[in-house]
């Protein structure tokens, strides 16, 4: 069998994928979509199961239920891995060839206090990946962040296969609505993502605040993400801008296709203050749409930016907020950024996922 098919003579020709969840705007669901529109270009039969319980109606046609799921000894099965899950356990009694795709682990440390269910999810998560690693014939990281902690696991056959990015849904047609919410011209900043504790969007609203009072109160703080992830979480956010008595910020809730390309467009810069990530796609959505991006330097931020945007570290509010200024009112910084962000987007579009990911294949059945 030559490398550059990894489709064996024999039949062999499913390769499945399981999620413990699956939902519209989640960068996994679509991560795992095209995964599987990649998988039937090279010959193979590929689904999606996932846990039935965690499935959003919009994308339900797009899946099928984890109880469905039958795997052969000829299989491949994937599983995207990043909470404790029932998908775990059939993951681990799948017949076939089995890879972990690994999306990292969020510290159940952040959601103390928030979420005692997702302490224990997360606590559980951490203590399986070890267990899952005998059970493994390969597995992917997301990331090099995220490939050393696999092999601090114990994890054998580690490779990096990067979160994959598709500008396809950011070339829709604004949400007319969404558009004239914000046609006044105020400086926007904005921020996409889950509203979970370890995102720390309470760095980000004391930092507007700082720039909205002492730099320039022509200016608002947007926050597109759904609530639902951490219902405390947001509750604090919300009595944080009360106690701050502070105006112009905008919580948003989840956001449509179109709805997020309204958002990126109505933004003048995009700030992430998140205190873990093991990637962060919404940096490269950011690039890709031309705002200038922030990001505190932490776990996979820097693979993702890949020296394009500015990154931070150990900034007070006030220092970041005159960062933003700095971003904000300087001509050619502003250009220098944009060029290198440019630069990495160029990258990432040029990057052949067939080819990798036949590799990955090859090199898989190769080594079995």
């Amino acid at each position: 069998m030559s490398a550059s098919n990894p489709i064996p003579i024999g039949g062999r020709r499913r390769a499945d994928q399981l999620l413990a969840g699956f939902a519209e705007g989640d960068a996994i669901s679509h991560e795992a979509i095209r995964l599987r529109n990649t998988l039937r270009t090279l010959g193979y039969d590929s689904d999606i199961f996932v846990d039935p319980r965690h499935i959003t109606p919009a994308i339900r046609s797009s899946c099928q239920s984890l109880l469905d799921y039958r795997g052969r000894a000829d299989d491949l099965c994937l599983y995207h891995y990043g909470i404790s899950s029932p998908a775990t356990d059939v993951f681990r009694g799948a017949p076939g060839r089995r890879i972990l795709i690994y999306h990292n682990i969020t510290p159940a440390r952040f959601f103390k206090g928030y979420d005692d269910h997702m302490v224990r999810l997360l606590t559980d998560g951490r203590s399986e990946l070890g267990e899952l690693a005998p059970a493994c014939n390969a597995a992917w990281a997301v990331s090099a962040y995220n490939a050393r902690e696999l092999r601090d696991a114990g994890f054998r056959n580690v490779e990096v296969f990067p979160l994959l990015f598709s500008p396809d849904s950011l070339a829709l047609e604004p949400d007319p609505g969404v558009t004239g919410q914000f046609a006044a011209k105020l400086f926007t900043i904005l921020y996409v993502g889950r509203l979970s504790p370890n995102k720390r969007v309470e760095d980000l609203i004391q930092a507007f605040a700082w720039f909205h009072r002492s730099l320039n109160p022509f200016s608002r703080l947007v926050i597109v993400g759904s609530p639902r992830t951490a219902p405390r979480y947001f509750s604090m956010l919300r009595m944080l801008v009360g106690d701050l008595d502070l105006p112009n910020v905008c919580f948003e809730g989840f956001a449509s296709p179109a709805g997020l390309v309204a958002y990126y467009r109505a933004a003048d810069i995009y700030v992430s203050t998140s205190e873990h990530e093991g990637f962060c796609l919404p940096l490269l959505e950011a690039m890709h749409m031309g705002l200038p991006v922030i990001a505190r330097s932490i776990g996979g931020v820097p693979e993702a930016l890949s020296g394009a945007g500015v990154q931070y570290d150990d900034l007070s509010h006030i220092e970041l907020a005159g960062l933003i200024h700095k971003v904000a009112t300087r001509p050619d910084l502003r250009a220098e950024i944009m060029e290198s962000q440019k630069a990495r987007i160029r990258d990432v579009m040029a990057r052949d996922v067939q080819a990798e990911l036949q590799g990955l294949l090859a090199r898989l059945i190769l080594r079995s």
